[in-house]
């Protein structure tokens, strides 16, 4: 009977001693490793690579809003466009409009291009019929310092592709 009670008294003195928490010192030393690696991945992979990154993804976005211009068409029974506003030449920014009897309302917010990032299409207005074709052949180019991606739109489906660009 006394076994399972010293047992039990064992286990639980090595329980408190656990300790469930870093120490200062521990943290501080894990966020200086990581800062370290962060500092390495920057000046390895350049601030072109980190540039090429957002080119990209301003490209997905692109296509994401020529999408929703689509499906809002479709579901609203308005034609919707995506407006590009340009300045000395080149694309600033783009915006989602809803075409109505009243005139134009912007549906969704102004989406600026980032920096080092160059914007080049083929119309400034890429707009969506009501039942989700495009009224043209679309293509927009997105450029970083190193890569560029093309944007694509069909314009019997309304389909819309990014591709890289050799």
């Amino acid at each position: 009977m006394r076994y399972p009670t010293r047992f039990s008294e064992t286990f639980k003195a090595r329980r408190t001693g656990v300790r469930r928490a870093l120490t200062l010192l521990e943290l501080t030393f894990v966020v200086a490793v990581l800062g370290l690696f962060a500092t390495m991945a920057v000046t390895r992979f350049g601030h072109d690579a980190i540039a090429n990154t957002g080119a990209r993804g301003f490209a997905r976005k692109l296509a994401l809003d020529m999408l929703q211009a689509q499906r809002r068409a479709i579901s609203t029974g308005d034609n919707h466009y995506v407006q590009f506003v340009s300045s000395d030449g080149a694309i600033e920014s783009s915006t989602l409009f809803r075409c109505g009897a009243s005139g134009d309302t912007a549906v969704d917010s102004e989406r600026t291009v980032p920096k080092h990032v160059t914007v080049t299409t083929s119309h400034m207005r890429c707009e969506y019929a009501f039942e989700g074709s495009a009224l043209a052949d679309y293509f927009v180019t997105v450029s970083g310092p190193d890569r560029s991606w093309q944007i694509q739109v069909t314009p019997a489906t309304g389909n819309v592709r990014v591709t890289e660009l050799p």
